[in-house]
């Protein structure tokens, strides 16, 4: 039997190395705003390979930016994103034949060349996050929650009203961090249709804490007032 494997976050890796771990791909990378058709990536093993990769553009980004960043490129497997979320990102039908992407050896490397598809999200930026734990590839699903909440708060739970005021008594550089982050995750969750009920009621326990913390700093700088 093989041995369980460990959580991606037991080292504390970044969501979005992890899963480009999880696809044995180095992470890719882009200079500038213009999304290529196709991407060629190094490969760490040639099995368990995306199919695509997902230029992610924040929804709410202005449309003539001074200074706009390059989406963030995120490696997906279109089968099983279409398991597990409701909105469709308008993958391209396969070609009759088709049996997955094919690592090829390029100089003394492995690269896979996939097709790249630009999206607009909520929130690019805790995109792989949620696809990390969405798509069952992290062990640990709970750990999501100490992903959103700091451990003092996540102590308080179920008693949600302690959680919002523990929350609340964050230095204000911590919490905007905190509140901006949850609020991403939550509106993608929304925007994309997950259809994990559990993990939907996780990361909206969390969020319900987190703007609950912030109605109760507002009305307290109110009261100083």
């Amino acid at each position: 039997m093989a041995a369980p494997r460990p959580s991606y976050f037991s080292h504390g890796e970044d969501p979005h190395d992890a899963l480009c771990r999880h696809f044995n791909v180095f992470p890719p990378r882009l200079t500038d705003t213009s999304v290529p058709a196709t991407l060629s990536l190094r490969v760490l093993r040639d099995e368990g390979l995306p199919t695509h990769v997902l230029a992610a553009i924040p929804a709410d980004s202005p449309s003539n930016p001074t200074a706009p960043a390059p989406p963030k490129l995120i490696p997906i497997d279109a089968s099983l994103y279409e398991a597990i979320f409701q909105i469709d990102l308008g993958f391209p039908s396969p070609p009759v034949g088709f049996t997955g992407p094919v690592a090829q050896l390029v100089g003394d490397a492995l690269q896979v060349t996939l097709p790249v598809l630009s999206v607009t999200v909520p929130d690019p930026v805790t995109l792989p996050l949620l696809l990390l734990f969405a798509l069952g590839f992290e062990t640990e699903p709970n750990l999501l929650a100490w992903r959103m909440l700091p451990s003092q708060v996540i102590q308080e739970f179920p008693n949600a009203a302690a959680m919002a005021l523990i929350l609340a008594r964050a230095r204000s550089d911590q919490f905007d961090r905190i509140y901006r982050f949850n609020q991403g995750l939550w509106k993608n969750i929304l925007g994309l249709g997950l259809r994990d009920t559990k993990l939907v009621e996780l990361v909206q326990t969390a969020w319900n804490v987190t703007a609950e913390s912030r109605r109760i700093r507002v009305k307290a700088a109110q009261n100083r007032q």
